[in-house]
């Protein structure tokens, strides 16, 4: 693999800094960090020894989550759970309805076939 130039070094470095700083709107992403340092992502994928570094630096400065956030995260994923349960079980009813439709149809082409005969 390529190694990548101090150029790229220090200006992933002072990206990552501004970014931490001010994280501004959403998420600290690859995609993100490579366009404020302005390098590619496969350039910013090379320097995985000084992202690994930074990311340790990075979790120390990350606040700890409190009980309401933790609450809430559990709240999301009880309710997506619910949510899978209830639409796993609108599938089957659709399924069952759909076997029936399906039944009654080929009833109604017999029962045709029938009365054609006489």
């Amino acid at each position: 693999m390529k190694p990548i130039s101090k150029n790229a070094t220090q200006a992933i470095e002072e990206a990552l800094t501004r970014l931490v700083a001010n994280p501004g709107s959403g998420k600290l992403t690859a995609a993100r960090l490579a366009a404020e340092a302005r390098v590619s992502r496969a350039t910013l994928y090379r320097a995985r020894e000084l992202l690994q570094l930074r990311a340790l630096e990075v979790a120390d400065v990350v606040e700890p989550r409190t009980a309401a956030d933790r609450i809430g995260e559990a709240l999301v994923v009880a309710l997506r759970g619910r949510e899978s349960d209830e639409l796993r079980e609108l599938r089957a009813a659709n399924r069952h309805m759909a076997q029936h439709i399906q039944a009654l149809s080929l009833l109604a082409q017999d029962q045709l076939r029938r009365v054609v005969k006489i």
